[in-house]
């Protein structure tokens, strides 16, 4: 029987350590995955005579994708915690140099077959938030091997629901002070019309070692680059916050602070990022209509002050 998308489910879990699958508890909203396993198959290269290659031996396997969801309050815990590794209560910030990332148990069903692929690394995150639509996400990851049904490890469909509404920007904000200012006093509204940020883990693939076989070993997260992008119609203010924050020989850095929320008001998620570093801005005329100004950023560290927070608010804490 040919399959279809729909029905498809995408369930993850975050590991207690690595090569310990574990029953998914979040289901995740899911667009679209391109989780794709592969297979390196090798040859002597002799010089035997043949027609064609003589030999196809399996010598690596490898897992890589991404998956697209749209965020909602039941999982985006598990997205930051996973992607950015360190969390107190309920505020995520980026885990500490030479300390390994989470790992995850991923079950996709496509069409009602069922794979699962353990000891998951989420090697970057995009948060896509467009004024009037859907928050976004991307997420790209890094995994070891793909398990079918019956093999050991691999795991069955939870019975899992998402029940609360979506993330949205119908309400979202984005507002600037200059740089280092405290998150409470970051007021300054930007009416920007679209508003990314990634976090990329800078992970490096473990090399291949005896003790790995045909499997990756565990990857590491190097430096990591927060950066930021939003576009908002050209204006004298925003010529102003041009000037002062991209053409200023001194380039002050400027806070960021989004907030978006779903149809409740109580459940929110802040993106706090203290010092960023506006590395592009362009304002160019393309037609008769508005004109349209992009700013590019990069978040920096200065001092002991996390590069970036991000606080999830759920309506029942």
């Amino acid at each position: 029987m040919n399959r279809v998308g729909t029905g498809s489910v995408c369930q993850a879990g975050l590991q207690s350590a690595w090569g310990t699958p574990v029953a998914p508890d979040t289901l995740l909203n899911m667009t679209g995955e391109s989780i794709k396993t592969t297979v390196e198959k090798g040859d002597e290269g002799n010089l035997m005579a043949s027609k064609t290659r003589n030999q196809a031996d399996v010598m690596s396997i490898k897992v890589d994708g991404s998956i697209s969801v749209i965020l909602r309050p039941e999982f985006v815990d598990w997205v930051l915690e996973a992607a950015m590794g360190a969390k107190s209560d309920n505020v995520y910030t980026l885990a500490a140099p030479n300390t390994e990332l989470p790992v995850s148990t991923i079950l996709l069903s496509r069409g009602g077959i069922v794979k699962t692929y353990p000891d998951v690394t989420i090697k970057s995150l995009k948060i896509s938030a467009a004024a009037q639509d859907y928050v976004k996400v991307d997420i790209d990851i890094a995994g070891v091997n793909e398990l079918n049904a019956g093999d050991s490890g691999a795991q069955t469909v939870q019975s899992l629901t998402l029940t609360l509404p979506s993330y949205r920007c119908t309400q979202a904000t984005l507002k600037y002070a200059a740089g280092g200012t405290a998150k409470a006093s970051v007021t300054q509204n930007i009416c920007v019309k679209e508003c990314n940020i990634t976090i990329d883990n800078g992970v490096e693939d473990a090399p291949a070692t005896y003790c790995s076989g045909l499997y990756a070993g565990r990857p590491v997260p190097g430096l990591r680059v927060v950066s930021v992008d939003f576009s908002i119609p050209y204006s004298d203010a925003v010529d102003t916050l041009r000037n002062t924050y991209y053409k200023d020989p001194t380039s002050p850095t400027v806070a960021l602070l989004l907030k978006f929320t779903t149809s409740d008001a109580d459940e929110s998620v802040e993106i706090y990022i203290p010092h960023v570093s506006i590395t592009s801005a362009d304002n160019n005329v393309g037609g008769a209509g508005l004109i349209d100004a992009s700013f590019s950023g990069e978040a920096i560290s200065v001092g002991s002050t996390e590069p970036i927070t991000i606080t999830v608010n759920h309506k029942e804490d």
